[in-house]
């Protein structure tokens, strides 16, 4: 039996609930809701639970490390379930890629992003699964990046980043039902109009 690890990055206090910086917990919360479960496990900064599907074991997470250091957790609850890199997922918003548009990715380096980066110093490997999901950049040049991925989506951008989300969540589910990661692959990198 294996043991795998969806986790999903963000900021843990209110403020910051519905921001785009956020989206990597939106997926784990939606998630949590099509499954019936919740997080109910608090351990090593997080909160997670450990459910069984068809002989393997997921453990499904939200760290609460702020996102510059989500490699803490990672990191230990890696080691002390010892899971191995192939069997993490991490779902995190990414800058680089617009609003409406989630990509999966096998290994890489980290965009950018800090809580990648963070997990990816933290484990020494960026050779672990990541789903990322596109918020783009501000389009007034004179807004820094900072602010912008703190700020919550508004109007088309909620609608558009809502459908990602239910996307998301059925990659999810269809890995636990045993899909391949090339099968997901080829099924949903997507870009919803």
């Amino acid at each position: 039996m294996s043991i795998h690890l969806i986790v999903g990055l963000g900021n843990f206090l209110e403020q910051y609930l519905n921001t785009k910086h956020n989206v990597g917990f939106m997926v784990i919360d939606r998630l949590c809701k099509a499954l019936s479960i919740n997080l109910n496990n608090d351990k090593f900064n997080g909160r997670f639970v450990r459910i069984a599907v068809d002989n393997e074991d997921y453990i499904i997470a939200k760290p609460y490390t702020y996102m510059n250091l989500s490699g803490n957790f990672v990191q230990a609850i890696v080691h002390f379930y010892k899971i191995n890199l192939e069997h993490i997922w991490v779902i995190a918003d990414d800058a680089d890629s617009n609003i409406g548009t989630m990509r999966i990715r096998t290994s890489g380096a980290s965009g950018g992003q800090n809580g990648l980066k963070d997990i990816i110093q933290k484990l020494s490997s960026d050779n672990f699964n990541r789903i990322k999901i596109g918020i783009g950049r501000p389009h007034n040049k004179n807004k820094n990046l900072a602010d912008y991925v703190l700020e919550p989506f508004v109007n088309e951008d909620k609608r558009k980043i809502d459908k990602v989300i239910d996307k998301a969540v059925e990659v999810l589910i269809d890995l636990m039902n045993g899909k391949s990661v090339t099968a997901l692959m080829n099924n949903y990198n997507i870009t919803v109009k």
